[in-house]
């Protein structure tokens, strides 16, 4: 009787220990004893797993599955102490039932669509119940510890190695919107491109973007003898469906263990921008690439296209261009044109790249003959070496920003275009004050510069057009440029690009409604010519009412509208009725004037002329510009109008009979 009692006691004193070993080996104290498991318990500790205890998760549910890993886990240990794993570490293996279990992540499967960091959209049912790709994953096949210290967390680069590696283009999981929505402004947020119209247009993302890969996640053969060394496992090397079903779906093996990384960015922000050209080419188009991505220029600072900036690469405009029959001319550059603008950008673009080239061809044509004066002039006798060489720093620089906008094309950063030959021109401004010379050098302000605005980055010019609004001319120039007022003020970007939000009664709580009007504020360059003042005049010839005292309401005031365009019938008020054909016979002399002096002005852009007599042409072109700009046909001054423009005929008649045409 004694004898059974000890034999009882001894086997219940040996199940109580077997009991708490059980209990003691299954807590993290217990893992964290191999010491090769500190780094795993320390990242778990700081995981959103730190509440859940190591064998919830790396043993399935169930009791006999529970037994079955406790005699894994003891003959690991075993394994441990005498000195097995010093050779090889233990494996360790999470089921996708561990995960999904009753009270874990088994709602993962219905929650739909989820929300994995900013602009990045994942469901887990297509990932977890479909094949991907002909392979069935599992929750640690995009779940891991791949990166030290971060416990059981999605590891991006296996992501991609799915999603770009060998991808047909016609695969639906190519598509870039499964997981990016396209940004679209709406009441509550606001975009930089608001991308609706690509959608409508069913443009695809890689025509602007172009490739998002770097890396083709190749798996070198060697590899796989880090981790086997029989030769005939190594031979299944070709055979992927077995390769694949053995390592991914069968057995947890991290997919970097055998394929190298895939990077999913933007290739137009790497140096990777210009691949194929400089294989053979020393960079051809780097001047091209540096005035697009805003940087190079001397004392310029940096001011990207923001398609640079947004990771749109040379493609994005240049794919569009084709020839006839749909295809890319074999041999021939890819040349933009106006019309790529609007594969994007909508109907009307055109207009606003023409506008560019037409605004700054005639800055780069003046600058250009501004170049070859200041050459000769730092040339000239009676100049020191010591000073020759300081004017000749700011003639480098001003050549060099020159340059980079004429071989870089404006089209391809339009603002930055404009800043550099501004710094150009006062680049040259400071080589002829270097050297004490008098000649002065035309001022290539009034040709346009805007008031700083993102608006410029596209709308450069802006200030030069005149629209109609609410059935009145309005006048970009006075507002932006006069009165410094921001684009913003009249337009929005909310609901639709460039949309006008001010209404006509808002206008007018500005124009026409204080007790004193001042026109002058608003129409500065019709006061000059009416009062004679005006710069492209040789002398100051005020118009006879001018002199008389006559105001412009004298003129303008209208009848249903508190100011209109004078009109001929307006002069018979205060004249003889012959005035009416009076003022017509102005505006038809003037307008023939300037037709003449127009078609010479072509004609001499066909033949070769000294620089004296294009600086001559340039200033004429300039006041021209400003007698059509008046909008009077020369009402508000015949007889400055009709001498000036003599003046600029006996100019271009004396210089075509030097060049003897």
């Amino acid at each position: 009787m004694k004898k059974r009692y000890i034999i009882a006691v001894f086997f219940i004193g040996l199940l109580l220990i077997a009991g708490l070993s059980v209990e003691y080996t299954s807590r993290p104290q217990f893992c964290r004893s191999c010491h090769y498991m500190e780094p795993y318990v320390e990242s778990w500790e700081k995981s959103t797993h730190s509440d859940v205890t190591c064998t919830d998760c790396h043993f399935p549910p169930g009791l006999k599955s529970k037994l079955k890993k406790k005699f894994t886990a003891i003959s690991m240990t075993v394994n441990y102490f005498t000195g097995v794993y010093k050779k090889s570490k233990p494996w360790a293996e999470i089921t996708d039932s561990s995960c999904l279990r009753s009270g874990c992540h088994v709602e993962r499967l219905l929650e739909g669509r989820v929300l994995f960091k900013e602009g990045i959209i994942f469901y887990h049912e297509p990932h977890l119940i479909n094949l991907r790709r002909e392979k069935k994953l599992r929750c640690t096949s995009c779940h891991s510890q791949i990166v030290q210290g971060e416990h059981i967390t999605v590891t991006e680069s296996t992501c991609f190695l799915c999603h770009f590696k060998h991808q047909p283009e016609d695969m639906p999981i190519d598509d870039c919107t499964w997981c990016h929505e396209a940004p679209i402004s709406s009441e509550t947020m606001e975009v930089k491109y608001d991308h609706g119209f690509v959608l409508d247009q069913n443009i695809e993302c890689q025509k602007c973007h172009g490739p998002m890969q770097v890396g083709d996640g190749a798996v070198p053969i060697e590899r796989c003898s880090s981790c086997h060394a029989e030769v005939e496992k190594i031979e299944k090397y070709d055979d992927t469906v077995f390769i694949h079903k053995e390592h991914v779906t069968d057995h947890k093996v991290e997919c970097q263990n055998c394929h190298l990384v895939i990077q999913h960015k933007s290739i137009s922000r790497t140096a990777e921008i210009m691949p194929e050209c400089v294989s053979c080419h020393d960079k051809p188009h780097q001047v091209q690439l540096d005035l697009f991505s805003g940087i190079g220029g001397k004392n310029i600072p940096p001011h990207p296209n923001p398609m640079f900036d947004k990771g749109l690469n040379c493609q994005a405009c240049h794919i569009f261009h084709q020839s006839e029959n749909g295809f890319p001319e074999m041999g021939e550059t890819l040349v933009a044109k106006a019309e790529s603008c609007e594969k994007c950008h909508g109907e009307g673009y055109v207009r606003i790249v023409e506008q560019w080239k037409t605004l700054m061809t005639v800055k780069i044509d003046l600058l250009g003959n501004v170049f070859e004066v200041v050459e000769k002039e730092i040339a000239s006798e009676g100049i020191s070496d010591e000073v020759r060489r300081y004017a000749l720093t700011f003639l480098e620089d001003a050549s060099f920003n020159f340059q980079l906008v004429k071989q870089g094309n404006i089209v391809h950063n339009v603002a930055y275009s404009d800043e550099l030959l501004f710094s150009a021109h006062d680049y040259l401004g400071k080589a002829l004050k270097a050297i004490n010379s008098t000649t002065s050098i035309p001022d290539i302000s009034v040709y346009s510069k805007l008031v700083p605005s993102e608006c410029k980055n596209c709308h450069y010019g802006q200030e030069e057009i005149d629209v109609q609004v609410f059935g009145v001319s309005f006048s970009h120039n006075i507002h932006i440029v006069k009165n410094r007022l921001l684009c913003s003020k009249c337009h929005s970007n909310m609901r639709k690009h460039g949309e006008l939000v001010i209404s006509r009664k808002e206008c007018l709580s500005c124009h026409h409604t204080q007790e004193e009007l001042h026109c002058v504020k608003c129409h500065e360059l019709q006061a000059q010519i009416f009062d004679g003042s005006v710069g492209f005049a040789t002398e100051i010839l005020p118009d006879v009412m001018y002199e008389e005292g006559v105001e412009c309401f004298s003129c303008h005031e209208g009848i249903e509208e508190p100011i209109e365009k004078a009109k001929k019938e307006k002069c018979s008020e205060c004249h003889d009725p012959e005035y009416e054909e009076l003022f017509m016979e102005w505006q038809s002399e003037t307008t023939v004037s300037i037709e003449k002096i127009s078609n010479q002005l072509d004609y001499f852009e066909t033949i070769k002329i000294s620089q004296k007599n294009k600086l001559k042409i340039d200033k004429i072109m300039r006041g021209l510009h400003r007698i059509e700009k008046d909008g009077s046909k020369g009402v508000h001054n015949i007889v400055l109008t009709e001498k000036t423009l003599t003046e600029y005929q006996n100019i271009l008649y004396e210089i075509q009979i030097e060049v003897g045409q």
